[in-house]
């Protein structure tokens, strides 16, 4: 059996480009356009199962697409959890301690914002969702996720070096699809 995983990721939000991990926030008008443009092709119907981040950013528009009796919500789908930085944006933090804030986008594993969740266990917690997903599912699951999770499971699926985490940043509404994963 196989499973074919696309996500998508949400899109713009009301508190702007901040950085947005567990902080919540409601989509915008056009962030709500966005994730209809990135499914303009797609229905429901089309989809074994449809998982969704429990995070309002996700889920409000995970339950007007696709209906409650058609969704589950995965709590490990959250986005990356920022510690002190959640919320704030990146200008903001930039004029408080640039330093700080280009050692994490060099390496996060051993620059982490302070109070923040470690880049290791970002990683281990949606491996464990991947491998829920290979166990659980078969033929086409879409997840309604963040972008770091979609860098991350693009990471894990194409078994990328973790250096290339950031490299390709998901525009907001866009979906990714990632083939066949066989069991």
């Amino acid at each position: 059996m196989s499973l074919h995983i696309e996500l998508l990721r949400h899109g713009e939000t009301s508190r702007g480009r901040c950085y947005l991990g567990r902080t919540d926030a409601a989509l915008t008008e056009r962030g709500r356009q966005q994730m209809w443009q990135g499914l303009v092709q797609r229905s429901p119907e089309d989809y074994d199962a449809i998982i969704s981040s429990p995070l309002i950013r996700c889920l409000a528009f995970a339950r007007d697409w696709a209906g409650s009796d058609r969704l589950t919500v995965e709590p490990r789908l959250a986005e990356y959890d920022f510690g002190d930085w959640d919320g704030l944006t990146g200008e903001l933090l930039y004029a408080r301690d640039p330093q700080a804030l280009e050692r994490f986008w060099q390496d996060p594993w051993r620059h982490p914002p302070p109070g923040a969740e470690s880049m290791d266990g970002f990683f281990d917690r949606l491996k464990s969702v991947l491998d829920d997903l290979r166990h659980r599912h078969s033929g086409r699951v879409l997840l309604i996720c963040h972008g770091g999770v979609i860098c991350v499971m693009r990471c894990l699926i194409l078994r990328l070096p973790r250096e290339q985490l950031f490299e390709q940043m998901p525009e907001h509404g866009s979906l990714h699809s990632f083939g066949l994963i066989e069991h």
